[in-house]
């Protein structure tokens, strides 16, 4: 089989002749993975790490690097175990790609995003993932895609849920205001998010210009170069002096998350979904004075993945397929995937590769 395999710091591999996984358990789905996205995350673990990717065996897959690299991915159903239901051989699919122990009170309680032993991923802490040529995947993480849409899309749904989590913990409801903070996948993913969930207005603030046309290609109702004007006295002026309703920050830097508190009305939500480098300060006057709260979200449940897939189905999700701005072979994965994401970031929002190359014909 071959498959990307990550072995360190700038170092990943395409490599043959590994084993073939099998389906071990009932319950379990064999899978041919075709498109899979790269993430901010396998860039951190390609610059910097390895972080998520376990140098000594995980508890939960008992690997350690080298690992296969790919979570966000779509695949196609090559076989079931006999005590799958709803799957057969040759459905189209996606990969909710949260591993969990399902024993400690956090997954007993829905919450498998925050299993004691997480963070923990296929694609990224062992047991394969959607850049091989196969991979086994536990029936309850695997979702049909609608009929009609191209594989390719099925790429967007793990992002995408990513972005459904945070504001669906963020109780946003139809006719509210909110605010986001940076247009990189995940701001554009929040864009759409909110959209779908019938947010009123939705603004962004985004210094670079090239994300800023990108988040108007999604039709956000405001964008916003906060490099060049105060962006929450703007927000104001947008919204009206008491301020939006919820705010979401896809940055992770010290002026978006001021700024993610101090555009908050009365009572609004601020949301972190970014991952910061370090820490950050803020004065609690901001939040007490106002009754704000401040709120984290973290990947994403088996729901997430059930509702973006049906808010696509219905049409609520629109221009989603926007996001892929380039699809590179497996093989031509560093240069075309993450040198390109990391010398040309504003250019880009998805890049996906498949390690099939009749796809690409």
């Amino acid at each position: 089989m071959k498959a990307l395999r990550y072995h360190g710091n700038r170092d990943v591999r395409i490599e043959t002749g590994l084993p073939e996984p099998v389906i071990k358990l009932p319950t379990d789905v064999l899978l041919a993975p075709k498109w899979c996205g790269i993430c901010g995350s396998d860039l951190h673990e390609f610059l910097g790490g390895p972080s998520t990717c376990p140098v000594h065996p995980h508890p939960l897959t008992s690997e350690a690097i080298p690992v296969i690299l790919g979570h966000e991915f779509s695949a196609v159903v090559l076989e079931v175990g006999p005590e799958v239901s709803g799957l057969k051989v040759g459905d189209k699919v996606c990969v909710e790609s949260t591993q969990r122990c399902r024993k400690c009170a956090n997954c007993l309680a829905g919450r498998t995003n925050c299993c004691i032993y997480g963070p923990a991923f296929y694609g990224l802490t062992g047991l394969g993932g959607g850049l091989a040529e196969k991979v086994v995947v536990p029936a309850e993480q695997v979702f049909k895609l609608p009929d009609d849409l191209p594989i390719e899309y099925g790429a967007l749904v793990e992002p995408l849920s990513v972005a459904w989590h945070a504001v669906e913990l963020s109780g946003i409801k139809p006719g509210m205001t909110a605010l986001v903070l940076g247009s990189g996948p995940i701001g554009i993913a929040t864009i759409l998010c909110l959209q779908a969930k019938g947010a009123k207005t939705v603004i962004v603030s985004e210094p670079a210009l090239a994300r800023r046309k990108q988040a108007e290609e999604f039709a956000v109702d405001y964008a916003i170069d906060p490099s060049k004007e105060d962006a929450v006295a703007r927000v104001k002026e947008i919204v009206g002096i008491e301020g939006v309703d919820r705010t979401y920050d896809c940055s992770g830097v010290q002026a978006t998350f001021k700024a993610s508190l101090t555009a908050l009305a009365v009572g609004g939500i601020a949301m972190n979904i970014a991952l910061w480098e370090k820490p950050t300060q803020y004065d609690p006057a901001d939040v007490m004075m106002r009754e704000r709260i401040i709120m984290g979200s973290v990947g994403y449940t088996g729901k997430d993945f059930a509702a973006v897939i049906d808010a696509i189905a219905t049409g609520k999700m629109k221009n989603f397929g926007k996001m892929i701005t380039a699809r590179v072979p497996v093989e031509d994965i560093i240069e075309g995937g993450f040198n390109e994401l990391i010398n040309n970031k504003d250019k880009h929002i998805k890049i996906i590769a498949t390690v099939a190359p009749e796809l690409l014909a």
